[in-house]
């Protein structure tokens, strides 16, 4: 960040600040360009008054690498009197003993080894003494105390880049440009500093010094780095947002590179802060930011492997997803938070596939193997882009091609979209000579006429594909799921008692196999048979049911139909403001998914009836104000609105 020029790090000012005032050595790491410099001159400045031996601040970016002249900057920089005949370390304990001091050691990269001794040296010998130290990696010594810096803040970087750019943003985002600079103030001053800071190259090295380009600020990392470090941040630059150590080691071992050796090659780069570590609930995960990935695939580059880590990369979420769909038969809620993680790698993997004829089909395949996340896990856009494009660009009849077309038209009836879900099951009849989807064919077809509200074809054609699943031991998403076909066709007919039998079979049968998500989708229709039949106790635990667990997968449309049936019930128990507010919160949400909603024709009627009733019982003018406020509120609050059963 320019010297004249200071934005945010109101926080970390105040952190690092109390941070020194009850631990004697403090270590600022972070990437290079974060601005751990500007932080830790600034910090000096704020403290400068609690210092009555002074806050001293020494540049070590090219200092010499021995303990005796790097004593003798620091002795120079305080204003030591250095006698003939007493030792550099000795004149400068002495000189620091009197007052309280504050020292900053600033850029310790190259010197890190000596810049540690003498820092331990200095704090064992001056009591009162304490050390600010911005360094890409930790010094190591006890008693050391990391504080990490990030980027800035989106609102401080966006202010930052306004400020240094001034009227050459005009017609610019500034917030994309920031984002794709990861919020450093450094990568932010060199784009600012260029005639187009929408396109400026922030790697574009000018000079060899550290601060001229990220490149060249970058390179000092690159040069701490030992070969195998070096090598891994070149082929880790293939990875898209986070990743694991078996990513990492099924990836990126390979010459040079042994797979045992990925874990403490990772831990380096983790340390000179190439690397950040993120743990959540699938375990320990890694990032490279984006300006960090780029220098690495530019020596990715250089070293000639950009081609084979993209296969390597390909491969090794092609194995996953086939995994995944073998895993999500009993670890549903499991492979669904581990596959949010890699939803940026999975995209990259199948645009390589994408963007190469002979690859074509593999991208098929992985595409079709994730069929959950498309039609489950609210993922239903994405999805259906993949699928589309895989089929347009490989036309020839497989049996990946023909697993994707009944799996677009799953997620086509999802999305509301009933004539292309047609067309294309009729495309899958026409080229499966081999029967391999006759069941899917006939699953799928029986949704289409129940939501037709052709209870007897829909009942024909349900019957057949249970029978051919049940053959094949086929439990889902073949079986379970036609229980939902059963019940809409019972609710629809009337027989509402025999739909609950059902459906508690079917809601026995998913406890049994560990499918949680057609639970959600049978509790769903469970509160409509319930609600029919005047029970209304169990409707609303139901309903309540179907909520939670679609939001446990992110199911957008079924938490959608979800509010939809609590407002049914909530109108029939006449709490009409809830009623009204959930109806305009999930009309909201449909009409934000951009879908025409794909509900059964039950529910339809019946919210029909709601609205009407609703309508008279508060006049127009209230409902829509009503229904207005229940739209301006995000889902996500809506859902917890209707789990409450209030709005207040």
């Amino acid at each position: 960040m320019r010297a004249d020029v200071f934005v945010g790090r109101q926080t970390e000012l105040a952190e690092v600040s109390a941070l020194l005032s009850r631990a004697r050595h403090v270590t600022l790491t972070g990437t290079a360009g974060v601005g751990k410099t500007c932080l830790a001159l600034r910090v000096a400045r704020t403290l400068e008054d609690e210092f009555p031996g002074g806050v001293h601040v020494v540049d070590l970016s090219d200092a010499p690498a021995d303990l005796t002249s790097l004593a003798g900057m620091l002795a120079d920089v305080i204003g030591v009197d250095r006698r003939p005949g007493v030792p550099v370390l000795e004149a400068l304990v002495n000189g620091l003993v009197p007052r309280r001091s504050l020292i900053v050691l600033d850029t310790c990269d190259r010197v890190v080894g000596t810049a540690g001794i003498l820092t331990g040296l200095l704090l064992r010998s001056v009591e009162e003494l304490r050390i600010l130290v911005t360094s890409r990696q930790r010094l190591g010594l006890p008693g050391e105390h990391l504080y990490q810096v990030d980027g800035l803040r989106p609102d401080d970087a966006v202010e930052l880049l306004t400020i240094l750019a001034d009227r050459r943003l005009d017609g610019v985002e500034p917030a994309e440009i920031c984002g794709r600079l990861d919020n450093l103030p450094l990568a932010i001053e060199l784009a600012a500093a260029g005639p187009d800071p929408a396109t400026i190259d922030v790697f574009a090295a000018a000079d060899t010094r550290r601060h001229s380009s990220m490149r060249a600020a970058y390179g000092w990392s690159h040069e701490l780095c030992s070969p195998q470090e070096r090598l891994l941040w070149a082929r880790a630059s293939i990875f898209a947002g986070t990743f694991d150590l078996e990513a990492a080691e099924d990836v990126c071992a390979a010459d040079g590179l042994g797979a045992d050796e990925v874990l403490d090659t990772l831990l380096g780069l983790l340390d000179k802060s190439v690397l950040t570590r993120e743990e959540g609930e699938c375990g320990v995960r890694y990032r490279m930011p984006v300006t960090v990935r780029g220098f690495g695939a530019g020596w990715l580059d250089l070293l000639g492997e950009t081609g084979e880590m993209r296969r390597r990369h390909r491969d090794h979420f092609l194995a996953l997803s086939a995994r995944a769909e073998v895993g999500w038969q009993c670890q549903q809620l499991e492979w669904y938070r581990r596959l949010v993680l890699e939803c940026a790698n999975v995209r990259q993997a199948i645009e390589y596939c994408y963007s190469r004829p002979e690859e074509h089909r593999k991208g098929l395949d992985l595409v079709g193997n994730l069929w959950f996340l498309w039609a489950c896990c609210g993922m239903h856009a994405p999805g259906d882009n993949f699928l589309q494009q895989g089929l347009d660009l490989d036309p020839t009849p497989s049996p990946e091609r023909i697993k994707a077309l009944w799996v677009h038209a799953w997620v086509s009836i999802q999305r509301g979209d009933l004539v292309r879900a047609e067309r294309t099951l009729a495309a899958c009849v026409a080229e499966d000579s081999q029967g391999y989807a006759t069941a899917y064919v006939s699953q799928f077809q029986a949704h289409l006429a129940v939501l037709r509200g052709d209870v007897g074809e829909a009942l024909r054609l349900i019957r057949n594909a249970r029978v051919r699943h049940r053959s094949t031991g086929n439990v889902f998403p073949g079986f379970l799921p036609t229980y939902t076909v059963v019940a809409t066709a019972m609710i629809l007919a009337g027989n509402h008692g025999q739909a609950v039998s059902v459906l508690q079979e079917g809601r026995d049968l998913c406890d049994s196999c560990g499918d949680q998500w057609t639970l959600i989708r049978l509790d769903l229709l469970l509160a409509l048979a319930e609600h029919l039949l005047g029970n209304t106790a169990e409707a609303v635990v139901a309903t309540h049911d179907s909520l939670r667990g679609a939001r446990l997968f992110g199911d957008t449309f079924s938490m959608l139909e979800a509010l939809e049936v609590s407002a049914v019930i909530a109108e029939a128990g006449v709490d009409d403001a809830l009623a009204a507010l959930l109806l305009g919160a999930s009309y909201a949400a449909w009409t934000r998914a951009e879908v025409p909603p794909s509900r059964s024709p039950m529910l339809t009627s019946l919210l029909r009836t709601a609205k009407l009733r609703l309508r008279g019982r508060m006049g127009r003018a209230e409902f829509e104000r009503l229904t207005g406020l229940g739209a301006s509120t995000t889902l996500e609050t809506a859902v917890e609105h209707a789990l409450r059963e209030t709005f207040s």
